[in-house]
């Protein structure tokens, strides 16, 4: 008996149906990415183009105007070479996942300053082989969309997007809900504070407002504290160690 073939993505489709506020890809463009990005986003793009699920909470988004945004956050670091980043998803706050031929997943939390990496093509959880490449970026997709909450308040711990978007209304393509006062300036990060802005400019403002910072996850089975594990410092970016705030 033959295993049933794999479509990636296909479970977000099956949910959530198709992109809306759609734009389509042409294939030469995609084929560009072909070899750079996991072959099932770019058929992905192909067939289905770029645009928003969940009310504009999430996009699959367009990477060429944020590759610049890397390559100044990434500039000089011993490890991470933005030439070899391709993004391709983004949500409404600002937050920026990317992927990368050895650390696969990156994201990039911009408004807490942090910058991760997921690799399930050599371990997912007990009982489950590893990924290959095409079934990691529809997992880092399904991951995000499937769970929904995008921005979460500090002090309420509560998803602030259903909140922002009634008061706002909807986010274009180009666009993002913005922060200010900012949460890494000492603002609230309350769904009040948020206003609409440009989505490239919001990252270019947000990428200098202070250092980013490289963190691991800790399982609970590697010390990792509470059931879920944590995350650790691991470096700044730009350099090979921690570096305080204050003395850069």
């Amino acid at each position: 008996m033959s295993a049933t073939p794999r479509r990636p993505l296909q479970e977000i489709l099956d949910e959530f149906g198709p992109l809306k506020d759609g734009m389509a890809v042409a294939a030469s463009q995609a084929e560009g990415y072909r070899g750079k990005l996991p072959d099932a986003m770019v058929d992905f793009w192909i067939e289905h183009g770029r645009g928003q699920w969940r009310d504009g909470l999430f996009w699959i988004c367009d990477p060429e105007p944020i590759m610049p945004v890397l390559h100044a956050l990434f500039a000089g670091d011993p490890e991470f070479d933005a030439a070899r980043m391709v993004p391709f998803m983004r949500d409404a706050f600002g937050e920026v996942s990317v992927w990368h031929p050895k650390f696969k997943l990156i994201t990039l939390k911009m408004n807490l300053g942090t910058v991760t990496t997921t690799d399930i093509t050599t371990h997912v959880i007990e009982g489950v082989p590893p990924f290959d490449d095409d079934m990691a970026v529809a997992a880092a997709v399904d991951a995000s969309v499937f769970d929904g909450r995008g921005w979460v308040d500090a002090t309420t711990g509560k998803p602030v997007f259903d909140a922002v978007r009634r008061r706002l209304g909807p986010i274009s393509a180009d666009q993002v809900y913005t922060m200010v006062p900012h949460f890494r300036l000492g603002g609230d990060g309350a769904a009040r504070d948020f206003s609409i802005g440009g989505f490239i400019e919001y990252l270019g403002v947000l990428a200098q407002i202070g250092s980013f910072t490289l963190e691991r996850y800790i399982d609970p089975k590697q010390g990792g504290r509470g059931p879920f594990g944590h995350l650790e410092a691991v470096r700044t970016i730009g350099h090979d160690r921690l570096i305080d705030r204050d003395t850069l």
